[in-house]
């Protein structure tokens, strides 16, 4: 309804309320939303989206864990050397077919990022499906 004067209807106090009620659930929704996203796998990609070094490590263990590591039971630890020289170690969690392969002395392909080599993962580490689709995205 279009109104060309200056005096318009007031509003009832019922559709003030609807109105203020649909207002706040509506702001309710977009912090919910804005909840379940994953910052920490977007800055680990966004890290990742200036480059990523690779360089081979060595399998150290294998083993299963009790509690799923990214939805996978069976974990290897290996160690590999950063750009600066320091040997690091780190978890990855695997499939099933690829952790049967492995075993201590196995050699793998690491994949870090330069400037923060704590942000590792060994290709055919089992990653969140999330995390996988922002990477094609960004690349």
């Amino acid at each position: 309804m279009v109104f060309l004067s200056s005096i318009h209807p007031k509003r009832t106090p019922i559709q003030k309320a609807i109105r203020i009620g649909i207002g706040v659930l509506g702001v309710a929704a977009i912090v919910y939303i804005l909840s379940l996203v994953p910052y920490d796998i977007l800055r680990e990609e966004r890290h990742r989206m200036y480059g990523e070094a690779r360089t081979t490590g060595i399998i150290t263990g294998v083993r299963t864990d009790d509690v799923a590591i990214a939805g996978s039971r069976f974990v290897a630890e290996y160690k590999f050397i950063d750009g600066d020289g320091y040997a690091r170690q780190a978890l990855a969690p695997l499939p099933r077919e690829l952790w049967d392969k492995l075993q201590p002395g196995s050699k793998v392909q690491v994949l870090f990022v330069r400037p923060l080599p704590h942000l590792v993962r060994m290709v055919g580490e089992i990653e969140p499906p999330f995390q996988i689709w922002l990477r094609s995205v960004l690349r």
